[in-house]
């Protein structure tokens, strides 16, 4: 609450004179929301005009756009609104009861109210006395003399709000699906601007001071009035419905919990603000409010807090998404300017978080992270795909990405009616690498596994992997999923968040291929990882030959020669599930049976293979070190690694013939 509090204070800070603007709500979350419309109530002739406002955030501004009416189930009589049915039955009937009627103002909202709305007789609930016009529009409600039942009434009030939607977007020229925001004038005088209307908007804002009592104020310690009740805030910071948690068990002491003095109250709706217009952003998917924290009172002299804000998201960015190595290297000279001090007078809250209706449940809250961890992580990320690249100059940015948006497609999880119902999995990867928190070897690899297997049978619609993957290019997808993977595992290596148990360093491989030998150095592998390396490295040259065996077929039956599991044979003897050491020492017979049988065995291939057996022979010597998983996990690595040189080479040639002939060496 403090950090919200002091991001709300700076807020109001620059904006002295301007508390309802400050309160302003962001856009819609609808990307294809383009237009505001003013409903303009011509009392002289009653007539409606339809004005089309682009949708901007000055224009949000303007029409003090505030979200609904606080409070659960409260009746609604906000003159700017994101529904049309509350315009339409009781905004104006709730205007009208408490506006000044000494006000001049108030005699033309009385008269619009008596001619453009009808009334529908007594009931409880004032919100569903009346309702606009239908003749007014050249419409009726059948019955609507009738509808004496709330049920009765909701029901007339969403006919004539689909009635009049359909007449606005007649008379407007305009998609109802495009308009974002309503809001109502009268005269050409729009109720946002009214003085009045302003006050009672201040007035219910504060609503919560009208009965408090003296006391100390929690956050700032100064005297003054103050409340325990945080029910009309957006974010919840703790439980105030429930009597078991106030003070004496009273529902009117829960100020002796939490006090709240009123410039205080301010700043956090301020601040909240602020935050929600600011700093919402996705991680893949994962709605989360990156919220940073002044470490000291003014961080930036003359520096904007808006301008602050978008640094930060930017910075944030960059980790999320590590674009191409041009992109980051170029960074803009005056970002240069306040990084050092960025670094050390702010640190950052990751609030993830699913919103449901108008709560909002807290998935996980990562906190204090310094900015120049975030620094060190993103530039770790950058010389890991610089890593990838090097290996791979051909490849496509996304296909080396490690930003923490193309890492969360790493660890599969499942989607229920459209809801990611395994997110906490992603979490626990973006804390460790956030927060500095040691993750389980032995969990991703099954992770990863996962994955392969994800893409082995392209079961993609129960996982979040992503929209509109095409399963006739899953082994494209495999690969390169788990080339990701292994840039990863080297990324968690690189900042220590990663422990593998003991392994032997310094191996000396004895192969053809310089580049082969580079990339399991650069990785890192172990005796038995490099053996398993090797074996799906061949294992890769075995399914190009039997993709390239049947190509004619392939092309003859409009599919691609590459891209599709099914067409590569020897994939099928991996199982997926789990290869301990005999499946492992059988599968190695098998690949050099299967070189023989399609005549791939060349000298490289042999060479590649005798290291293989040798490092094997060598793990086998003590206790096997790998788990079934692992035995899975390396097998595929080798495949990937080398499927992806194959598919450089024939970038490089600019046709097929590597995939043909199996490699690219025949010595």
């Amino acid at each position: 609450m403090k950090v919200i509090y002091e991001l709300g204070r700076k807020s109001l800070e620059e904006n002295e004179d301007a508390y309802l603007e400050t309160l302003t709500l962001p856009l819609p979350d609808k990307k294809t929301l383009k237009y505001g419309v003013i409903l303009d109530f011509q009392n002289s002739d009653s007539s409606i005009h339809f004005i089309l406002k682009e949708l901007d955030e000055r224009l949000l501004n303007e029409w003090c756009w505030i979200g609904k009416a606080d409070g659960s189930n409260s009746p609604q009589w906000y003159g700017t609104v994101d529904k049309l049915d509350y315009l339409l039955s009781q905004t104006l009937t709730n205007l009208l009861e408490k506006w000044d009627q000494n006000d001049d103002f108030y005699l033309l909202l009385k008269e619009t109210h008596e001619k453009f709305f009808c009334y529908l007789g007594p009931l409880k609930e004032k919100r569903y006395r009346y309702i606009f016009n239908p003749a007014l529009i050249g419409e009726e409600i059948a019955k609507i003399g009738e509808a004496s039942t709330k049920d009765d009434r909701k029901k007339a009030v969403a006919e004539i709000t689909n009635k009049f939607q359909k007449y606005l977007e007649k008379e407007a020229n305009v998609n109802a699906q495009d308009i974002g925001l309503y809001t109502i004038s009268i005269n050409g005088l729009l109720v946002v601007k009214q003085k009045v209307y302003k006050q009672l908007v201040v007035e219910e804002k504060l609503s919560k001071f009208h009965e408090a009592k003296e006391g100390v104020c929690s956050i700032t310690n100064q005297k003054g009035l103050v409340t325990g009740d945080t029910t009309r805030l957006k974010f919840k910071y703790y439980i105030n419905d429930k009597i078991s948690f106030a003070s004496n068990l009273d529902e009117n002491e829960f100020v002796k919990n939490l006090s709240i003095g009123k410039e205080a109250y301010k700043c956090i709706q301020a601040g909240e603000v602020y935050i929600l217009r600011n700093f919402d952003t996705r991680f893949s998917g994962l709605t989360c409010y990156v919220i940073p924290e002044f470490l000291y009172d003014v961080p930036f002299e003359n520096v904007p807090l808006k301008e602050i804000s978008n640094r930060v998201l930017d910075f944030v960015h960059k980790v999320k998404t590590i674009e191409t190595g041009v992109q980051l290297q170029e960074e803009i000279e005056d970002f240069r300017l306040y990084e050092e001090q960025m670094d050390n007078q702010i640190s950052l809250h990751f609030l993830f978080y699913t919103k449901s209706k108008s709560s909002l449940k807290v998935n996980k809250l990562l906190s204090d992270v310094p900015l120049n961890h975030l620094k060190k992580l993103r530039d770790e990320m950058r010389n890991i795909s610089n890593i990838g690249r090097n290996f791979f100059p051909n490849a496509r940015t996304k296909d080396l990405d490690v930003g923490l948006d193309a890492i969360s497609k790493l660890i599969p999880t499942r989607i229920a009616k459209n809801e990611n119902v395994e997110k906490r999995k992603i979490l626990q990867v973006y804390e460790s690498l956030l927060t500095n928190k040691t993750l389980s070897y032995a969990w991703l690899i099954q992770q990863f596994v996962l994955l392969a297997r994800i893409h082995m049978y392209a079961n993609y619609g129960s996982y979040q992997l992503g929209s509109g993957l095409n399963a006739d290019q899953n082994d494209y997808l495999l690969v390169h999923a788990l080339l990701r993977s292994q840039l990863f595992l080297l990324l968690l290596k690189k900042l220590q968040l990663v422990e593998e148990g003991k392994r032997m360093d310094g191996i000396s491989y004895e192969l053809p291929d310089p580049a082969l030998a580079d990339y399991m150095k650069e990785m890192a592998f172990s005796v038995p990882q490099s053996s398993l390396f090797l074996l799906g490295y061949l294992i890769s040259r075995i399914a190009a030959a039997q993709v390239g065996k049947t190509a004619e077929r392939l092309e003859a039956a409009g599919q691609s020669r590459f891209g599709k599991t099914a067409n590569k044979p020897i994939l099928s003897k991996i199982n997926f599930h789990g290869m301990n050491k005999q499946k492992i020492m059988m599968l190695s017979n098998e690949v050099f049976e299967k070189m023989k049988q399609l005549g791939i065995n060349y000298l490289s291939n042999e060479a590649i293979y005798s290291e293989h057996r040798r490092l094997l022979d060598l793990a086998l010597k003590g206790k096997w070190a790998l788990s079934d998983h692992e035995g899975v996990y390396y097998l595929l690595s080798g495949y990937s690694y080398g499927t992806k040189r194959i598919l450089e080479r024939a970038k490089e040639l600019g046709k097929e013939e590597a995939i043909d002939e199996g490699g690219f060496d025949h010595e």
